[in-house]
């Protein structure tokens, strides 16, 4: 069955071929992967195109670097102060506890940077999930639900 993104149609070729790039337990859990990929690159396209954001070359490359735009526009995170990664290493404190040395906790110092990187990682593709959403609820689509898989 084609998805329909406003007025254009992404076939079931499209999805099969896809597919390639989504290893899963399952055909139907592939086709759903493929399917949501080819759903968000599409409402991305399209808010690219909407917004001017475009490139002359026609290539694979050339989209991606626009979306990637886009989303880098819209997808503003703020990097996570001092206090957000001190509360999550104090909430989360068994996940620094060091295998080889007694069982110890790794200090706060020790372990900063990594818990200031993983939290604006979390933080932007929160964002990202938002901004994907958001498009979603502004758009047609029909023959699968994107807001469902996400």
């Amino acid at each position: 069955m084609p998805i329909f993104i406003n007025d254009t149609e992404i076939d079931d070729n499209a999805v099969f071929s896809e597919m390639q790039y989504h290893s899963a337990p399952s055909m139907e859990q592939a086709r759903d992967a493929a399917a949501q990929a080819l759903t968000i690159r599409e409402l991305l396209r399209q808010e690219a195109s909407r917004q001017g954001l475009s490139d002359r070359d026609d290539t694979e490359e050339a989209l991606d670097k626009v979306l990637m735009q886009l989303v880098e526009k819209e997808v503003v995170t703020p990097a996570a102060g001092l206090d957000a990664c001190r509360t999550y290493y104090e909430q989360n404190s068994q996940r620094f506890r060091v295998s080889d040395a007694g069982g110890a906790i790794l200090p706060f110092e020790a372990v900063e940077e990594k818990i200031r990187d993983y939290l604006h990682t979390r933080s932007i593709r929160e964002g990202v999930r938002s901004y994907i959403l958001h498009l979603a609820e502004t758009a047609r689509i029909a023959g699968f639900d994107l807001a469902g898989s996400l």
